[in-house]
C-alpha cells in the first residue's frame, strides 16, 4: 500500500505521507501511529552526511547520470542539499527529459550506479560511492513542481500546498509561486519557517549572493595549520575577482598543529608586504585569529594586535565553563575595541557537537552595541553562525561578515559557496554583511570600532 499506492519509497516520502494525512487517509491513524513510531527506528539507522560530503558526492552523482543518459537536462541536487541543510539525511536530484522513462533505463544500465534499489517510469533509487541517491526525472512541461516537491521541507509544502489548488503540473519553479500568488521562494528559505507568509506579504529578503561578495576575511596559511603558502591563497584569492583579503593564521595558544608566534608576525608581515608588490590588483590585510582565554582576554597583549589591520577573536576553548561564563568571556571579546570579528560564535562542529550554549540574545546586543561583527563560517564542520543565529542577529541589528575560514586554496570558492548558502538561510542581505562592502568601508568600520565608534 505504502509503495504502489502512496509511493512511498524513502524515509523522507514516508514522512511527507504521515505529515499531508495520505497515511492516515488509506490506512486509519492506527496505522499513521504505527509508522511515526517506525520512521523514529529508521532514522536512528540513517547515515547522515555533513554538507559539504553531500554537496561533492551529488556533484559526482549529477556528473555520472549526465554521461550515462545525454538526453537529461537542468540536473540539480534538492532537497537537504539545495537548502543549505548543516546535515543531509537524504540524497535527491532532479532532472529533465523529454523521454523520462528511456532516461532512467538509461542510468539503471551504468556502471557507476550499482545497486539499483528501485526504477520507476521517473524515479530511481540507486546508489552512488556506497550512498543511496533518490534520482527523479521529470518531463520539461512539469519540471518545475516536481523540483519544487523535492525541494521543500514538509513544513514548506504543507504551507504552500493549500495555495496552489488543482492543475496542471508547471515547466518552471516561478510559476508555481505564482500560481500560489507568492513572489518566488529561493531554496534556502523553504523551511517552514514563515517564507510563504512573508512571500504573500511581500516582505521576503533580498537575499545575499555569491557575487556580492568582495572578500574574504578569515583564511590560513602553513604560517599556522593551513596547506598552502601564503602566496597561494593570495593568487587564488586573486583568480577569484576579490577586491581584499585577510590572512588570519592562528594565534599562539590556538589549539592548532601550527600556530604563528610574536616573531612569525613580524616575519609574516614582511612576507605580506613583498606579496602587495607582487600582487597589486588584490589587498592583503596582516590579520590573526586570537584565541579568547578563559578569563576573557586575548592571548596577544594590545601591542601586538596594534599593529596588525584586522583581529578575529574565536572561543576555541570551552575550559569546562557554563553558559553564564562563556557568555561573559565572548562579550568581553566583543567589547574589545582591537576586535572587529568574533569568528564560528558557537564554535560548533556540524553532526557532533551543537556549540557552546551562550546567552545568544546578549551576545547579539554587545555585537551590535560595539559595532562587532559576528561571522558566518563557511568552514563545513562549523557552518557557524547557523541560519537560526544568522536571522538572530540580523534581527537584532549585527552587522556580519560570511568567510571561508580556509585552509587550502583549492577550496576557498567551496567554502564561501557554503557561507553564502549558510547566510541565505539566515535571511541575510547584502546590507547586513561587512564583506559585501567595498575595501575603504572594511577599513572605515574597523577605524570606528578602534576609536570607540567615534
Amino acid at each position: 500500500m505504502l509503495v504502489r499506492t502512496l509511493a512511498v519509497l524513502t524515509l523522507a516520502d514516508l514522512h511527507a505521507a504521515l505529515d499531508d494525512g495520505r497515511v492516515t487517509r488509506a490506512g486509519g491513524e492506527p496505522l499513521a501511529a504505527r509508522l511515526r513510531y517506525a520512521a523514529k527506528q529508521i532514522e536512528s539507522d540513517i547515515r547522515e552526511l555533513p554538507l559539504g560530503r553531500a554537496r561533492d558526492l551529488l556533484a559526482g552523482a549529477v556528473t555520472a547520470i549526465a554521461a550515462a543518459a545525454p538526453g537529461t537536462d537542468a540536473l540539480v541536487p534538492a532537497g537537504d542539499v539545495r537548502r543549505f541543510e548543516p546535515v543531509v539525511s537524504s540524497l535527491v536530484i532532479v532532472g529533465s527529459a523529454v523521454d523520462p522513462p528511456s532516461a532512467i533505463d538509461a542510468v539503471a544500465r551504468s556502471p557507476a550506479f550499482s545497486p539499483v534499489l528501485h526504477q520507476g517510469e521517473r524515479r530511481i533509487i540507486l546508489t552512488f560511492q556506497q550512498i543511496e541517491v533518490d534520482v527523479r526525472i521529470a518531463a520539461p512541461d512539469e519540471y518545475g513542481a516536481v523540483l519544487v516537491a523535492a525541494t521543500g521541507s514538509s513544513a514548506h509544502l504543507a504551507a504552500l500546498r493549500p495555495r496552489l489548488g488543482a492543475g496542471r503540473l508547471l515547466a518552471r519553479e516561478e510559476d508555481v509561486y505564482t500560481r500560489a500568488g507568492l513572489r518566488y521562494v529561493a531554496p534556502e528559505l523553504r523551511q517552514g519557517t514563515g517564507e510563504v507568509e512573508a512571500a504573500a506579504a511581500g516582505m521576503l529578503p533580498d537575499l545575499i549572493t555569491r557575487d556580492q561578495i568582495r572578500g574574504d576575511l578569515h583564511m590560513h596559511t602553513d604560517y599556522s595549520d593551513g596547506a598552502d603558502p601564503l602566496d597561494a591563497m593570495v593568487e587564488a584569492s586573486r583568480a577569484l575577482g576579490y577586491e581584499y583579503i585577510a590572512i588570519t593564521d592562528h594565534s599562539e595558544r590556538a589549539a592548532a598543529p601550527r600556530t604563528v608566534s610574536r616573531a612569525d608576525l613580524a616575519r609574516q608581515r614582511d612576507h605580506i608586504a613583498a606579496a602587495r608588490e607582487r600582487q597589486p590588483g588584490i589587498a592583503i590585510l596582516h590579520g590573526i585569529e586570537a584565541d579568547i582565554m578563559p578569563d576573557g582576554s586575548l592571548d596577544f597583549p594590545d601591542r601586538v594586535l596594534e599593529t596588525l589591520d584586522i583581529v578575529l577573536a574565536s572561543l576555541h576553548d570551552a575550559a569546562r565553563q557554563d553558559s553564564k561564563v562563556l557568555t561573559r568571556r565572548c562579550i568581553q571579546a566583543i567589547r574589545h575595541p582591537l576586535v572587529t570579528v568574533i569568528t564560528h560564535p558557537a564554535n560548533r562542529m556540524v553532526g557532533k557537537r551543537t556549540g557552546y550554549p551562550l546567552d545568544f540574545d546578549a551576545v547579539y546586543a554587545a555585537a551590535a552595541e560595539t559595532g562587532t561583527v559576528l561571522e558566518i563560517d563557511g568552514a563545513p564542520s562549523h557552518l557557524d553562525l547557523d541560519g537560526e543565529h544568522a536571522r538572530a542577529a540580523i534581527a537584532a541589528g549585527v552587522t556580519v561578515s560570511i568567510d571561508s575560514d580556509c585552509h587550502r586554496a583549492n577550496l576557498l570558492e567551496r567554502q564561501m559557496q557554503l557561507g553564502v548558502g549558510t547566510a541565505r538561510r539566515g535571511w541575510v542581505e547584502a546590507r547586513h554583511v561587512l564583506n559585501a562592502r567595498p575595501l575603504a568601508d572594511v577599513r572605515k568600520f574597523i577605524r570606528r570600532k578602534r576609536s570607540g565608534g567615534t
